[in-house]
């Protein structure tokens, strides 16, 4: 039976919300239906709700959507269409796979996690829902496993239970396993994440059920110019100037400024030194 890995939860937001307030309508009629009440989120932000579905902005003007189940798939090509990518976010992204197996709860137990990451496991005495976390609360990739007959109480038709295998993914995960869905290849990078967390024989169950070989490849080289081009994005957009308004704000800002950057540029190689330092606290 083959399995799909399907996006379960997305969290995307955009720096320049006031500038697509004329957007607003229109992701709300392709997201809501018409549907939609003013509803305040639990992060802050101000919008409308309708279910599954979140869509609204912070004081500062941030946009944010939010999507969760089967919405969260048709989200996404609907914010790829009609937001910029450039300003756009992606906060948190969840995708999942689910596959028969005889025993989901011991298939849960017998998973040897990577001994990097904080791992918990969750079950109950005298009952079935096993439940194994890898990966703290708030870690930007996490990995969720557990039986999902016991939380749903549906079967497989062939018999057997549901295993569900979610990978919690934040920040530039959540954004590489987006950006992996618009070229079709979120399989790859799924898989790529649940090997990395967990043992091989998970991953091989999961690749023996959802490998398609006719999935694009996802460009290594390209994620990592990619990367580099977003955080130099955020220096210049967010830190540069906020590290500004530190600096004419006060003598005491204006030098810690200045003693921080200098330490940055000693841990450089060929920096001179002090005494040859271009830094000025005139100059800043």
């Amino acid at each position: 039976m083959t399995v799909n890995v399907a996006v379960d939860w997305i969290t995307v937001t955009h720096a320049d919300g006031v500038a697509l307030d004329a957007y607003t309508p229109v992701l709300i009629d392709r997201l809501m239906r018409g549907k939609a009440e003013h509803w305040k989120h639990r992060t802050g932000a101000y919008g409308w709700r309708a279910k599954q579905v979140f869509i609204g902005s912070y004081d500062s003007g941030r946009l944010l959507i939010e999507a969760s189940g089967v919405m969260a798939q048709v989200a996404i090509p609907v914010i790829a269409a009609i937001l910029p990518q450039d300003g756009l976010s992606v906060a948190r992204l969840d995708a999942q796979a689910t596959v028969a197996v005889p025993d989901a709860d011991r298939m849960v137990k017998s998973v040897i996690p990577s001994r990097r990451y904080k791992c918990s496991l969750i079950s109950n005495l005298w009952d079935t829902g096993a439940t194994l976390y890898v990966g703290a609360p708030s870690s930007d990739r996490r990995l969720r496993v557990y039986n999902k007959t016991a939380e749903s109480g549906e079967v497989p038709s062939g018999g057997g239970e549901w295993l569900r295998v979610e990978v919690q993914a934040r920040d530039r995960y959540a954004d590489r396993l987006y950006r992996s869905y618009l070229k079709g290849a979120l399989t790859g990078v799924y898989l790529e994440y649940v090997r990395a967390m967990a043992d091989d024989v998970l991953y091989r169950l999961l690749r023996d059920s959802v490998c398609d070989l006719s999935a694009p490849v996802w460009d290594e080289n390209e994620e990592a110019t990619d990367w580099v081009a977003r955080r130099a994005r955020w220096l210049r957009e967010t830190i540069v100037p906020a590290l500004r308004k530190l600096v004419l704000h006060s003598d005491e800002g204006r030098l810690l400024i200045t003693e921080s950057y200098r330490d940055i540029l000693r841990g450089m190689d060929g920096y001179p030194g002090d005494s040859d330092s271009q830094v000025r606290e005139g100059n800043l």
